[in-house]
């Protein structure tokens, strides 16, 4: 059990990184959005005919307007109801229809209070009165995020306020309006600094349902005065954001909104933050930046130990160490095309957990504002290993091999000053160790079962292997043969598992090189090394990293328990989770915090993390 546990973390929680993985919301047997009434499902398929004869969608299908129409090119929504009960507690249901279940990546409520919850129904129990934001998210395997929101009011509301202001849309304990607090001594004032320009001013708006707030009163100004401040709301009438296009002048900068609800009750909330000159030495994508994947470096010879794990030792045998490593566990066999193409799905996957840690599509559209591509060694237009430089176009990253203690290790460069080489002998992501766990983890190494050399048929080995690999195989086919679709959609949930873990330290090491966790509290860093305020956990907390709420891609290692138990505290799990489950749950809620998406969209900076400029220093995990 503390295997599996231990494993848990490892894929879920920043003791080792985590990445997200192909989570089907619970009860998710419908396979489309059906638009026409009285259109039913039908043994997963679709029925798409106003008069509901046995005329099924393909399984990439959805009815609209009483057509099969490539789910990508319909109309896609998510809503869902709220219900409010008596000790504080809700209850949320997302709506039958809108978006076909069988395609979506991850499916997340965010209560408002920290805490967050995976299923298509669940309940919460708040721990105090107040109006709270509920939000869902679906994340759809195209990269497309379907989005809705509801408030939650939960009296009494007399100590209530109904006005919130922050920047770059980072929580209120983050953002500087109060001191930090500490166990010992008093509270700490900090400030956050941002540009010049470029930066959000967010408001949000919970009011009492009896006392509401017009938005459109809603008035927000800045001292020293520049600029024309204007709050653009969102449908609901609940968020309003400023676009600062404007040049704020240097020095601390004073945002006020002002508000009057219905009873003529005023509100004001206000926060300082530190404005100063935003040039290429503090943006950290002053120019395009690409991460080049190796998987052709051969430092290590690996084989399988005596416990079904892997073992490395240091030294080449002309096998590139990441293909060695798959082939131990039967993810590469003795057809070369096939292992070719299985290869690709797997490192495809990779990839594609990486990009959704920084908020980027799989096509590669940049749908969170942070400019970020990773290709891999061979890929049209991958960058020539050789021509690297610490002030070129790219980092590189190499996949393989052993580390004594850690899994992945790379260089710091605050502000993404240098492009890191993580490619080499010390530097990259332990994926023999990775691997190892998870052949000798059993709640994970029944998963790996149907490729094992031994217990089950290696890629190739299959009968079906050569038809489900080929580039022409269409999985959605209405006539597709069952055990023919079978092996297909094993092979992808072991590569979406093999790239979860991969991925996750990919991309916590990444974020090492690019200055994701400066080292102090705002200005100087972003809690980097800085246990003292209470909001921060300082078991896994030391330099480079930060504990702050919430499960984060950089934070530290520690005690894997302490980080489960922790996090299962504020997660509500669908009803019937098994491990995997969980383990995939844990994944997908490891996210770059708000001061790493805000520094990352060249919304936020510091001053220099404690380091300079750093390139040298290593940080390992």
């Amino acid at each position: 059990m503390r295997r599996a546990l231990r494993m848990l973390c490892l894929l879920g929680c920043g003791l080792l990184g985590c990445d997200g993985v192909d989570a089907r919301p619970d009860d998710a047997s419908v396979d489309a959005a059906p638009t026409e009434p009285g259109c039913a499902d039908l043994e997963t398929r679709v029925v798409c005919d106003p008069d509901c004869r046995r005329e099924a969608c393909r399984g990439d299908e959805v009815c609209s307007e009483a057509a099969c129409v490539p789910w990508t090119e319909a109309p896609l929504f998510a809503d869902f109801t709220l219900e409010t009960g008596e000790d504080l507690r809700v209850a949320v249901s997302v709506r039958e229809g809108g978006f076909p279940r069988r395609h979506v990546r991850a499916l997340r409520f965010d209560f408002g209070d920290g805490a967050s919850g995976w299923g298509e129904q669940l309940r919460h129990a708040y721990a105090a009165p107040g109006v709270y934001p509920v939000r869902l998210e679906v994340r759809m395997a195209d990269g497309q995020i379907l989005r809705a929101q509801r408030l939650a009011a939960l009296g009494p509301l007399d100590e209530h306020a109904p006005l919130r202001l922050t920047v770059n849309e980072i929580p209120a304990a983050l953002n500087g309006s109060e001191p930090y607090p500490r166990e010992v001594g008093a509270p700490v004032p900090f400030r956050l600094r941002v540009p010049q320009r470029g930066f959000t001013v967010d408001v949000t708006l919970l009011a009492d349902p009896d006392d509401p707030i017009d938005p459109a009163a809603v008035t927000l100004e800045t001292e020293p005065p520049f600029g024309a401040p204007t709050l653009t709301f969102d449908a609901d009438g609940v968020r309003g954001t400023w676009q600062v296009d404007a040049e704020a002048p240097e020095g601390a900068v004073t945002f006020t909104a002002r508000a009057r609800s219905a009873s003529g009750a005023r509100h004001v909330s206000a926060l300082t933050v530190e404005a100063v000159a935003f040039g290429p030495a503090l943006d950290p994508f002053e120019r395009p930046l690409t991460w080049l994947f190796r998987r052709d470096t051969d430092f290590f010879t690996t084989r399988r130990a005596s416990d079904g794990g892997l073992e490395s030792a240091l030294g080449p045998n002309g096998l590139p160490d990441l293909e060695e490593e798959l082939r131990l566990l039967g993810a590469q066999g003795d057809d070369p095309t096939l292992d070719a193409r299985y290869l690709a799905w797997i490192l495809a996957a990779v990839r594609e957990e990486v990009l959704r840690m920084y908020g980027v599509s799989p096509d590669g559209t940049a749908t969170d504002d942070i400019p970020l591509d990773v290709v891999w060694l061979g890929d049209p237009g991958a960058p020539d290993p050789a021509t690297f430089s610490p002030d070129g176009d790219f980092s590189m990253m190499r996949f393989g091999g052993v580390f004594d203690g850690f899994v992945g290790f790379s260089g710091i460069s605050p502000h993404h000053a240098e492009r890191m080489d993580d490619a080499t002998a010390d530097r990259g992501v332990a994926t023999a160790s990775l691997l190892s766990i998870l052949l000798t983890t059993p709640v994970v190494s029944s998963a790996l079962t149907p490729i094992d050399p031994e217990r089950g048929q290696p890629v190739g080995a299959h009968p079906a292997d050569a038809e489900v690999l080929d580039r022409g195989f269409d999985p959605y086919a209405l006539d597709v043969a069952p055990e023919r679709l079978a092996r297909h959609d094993t092979l992808r949930t072991i590569a979406r598992y093999l790239a979860l873990v991969l991925a996750s330290v990919a991309a916590h090491e990444m974020g090492h090189a690019m200055g994701l966790m400066p080292n102090g509290a705002p200005p100087d860093g972003f809690f980097g090394d800085t246990p003292e305020p209470l909001f921060v956990g300082d078991a896994r907390t030391d330099r480079w990293h930060a504990d702050l709420p919430g499960l984060n891609l950089m934070q530290a290692g520690g005690d894997y328990l302490g980080v489960i138990d922790e996090a299962l505290a504020t997660i509500e799990l669908p009803r019937g989770a098994d491990l995997l489950r969980v383990a995939e749950i844990l994944a997908l809620e490891n996210r770059l915090s708000a001061y790493s998406r805000a520094y990352l969209q060249g919304r936020l900076t510091y001053v220099d993390g404690g380091a300079g400029r750093g390139g040298g220093v290593g940080c390992r995990y």
